[in-house]
């Protein structure tokens, strides 16, 4: 699951500079979302749940065009994207 989660970081490291941030979320919910999603429906708890959290931070920050080091907190909030413990506590509770 981990190579997916990368492969759709390098995607949007790719695409943030010629793309409008609605392309980058569908991008987002396409390849990085279903994978999780799959994860917790099916797995019932993503594997490597840490790794999982700082690849999405990342995939964050670099949607918004931030700095490195910034807190993802008010990204998420920004781009109306839950972080994947909150994704599992609404699919697990659905």
């Amino acid at each position: 699951m981990i190579p997916k989660v990368s492969g759709t970081c390098y995607a949007i490291r790719l695409m943030v500079h010629i793309s409008n941030i609605s392309t980058l979320k569908s991008v987002y919910y396409a390849y990085f979302y279903s994978v999780i999603k799959y994860e917790i429906i099916f797995l019932d708890n993503p594997s490597n749940n840490w790794k999982i959290s700082t690849l999405q931070q990342e995939i964050i920050i670099t949607m918004a065009g931030a700095q490195p080091r910034t807190s993802g907190r008010s990204i998420f909030k920004q781009l109306e994207i839950p972080p994947v413990p909150w994704q599992y506590k609404l699919l697990v509770m659905a």
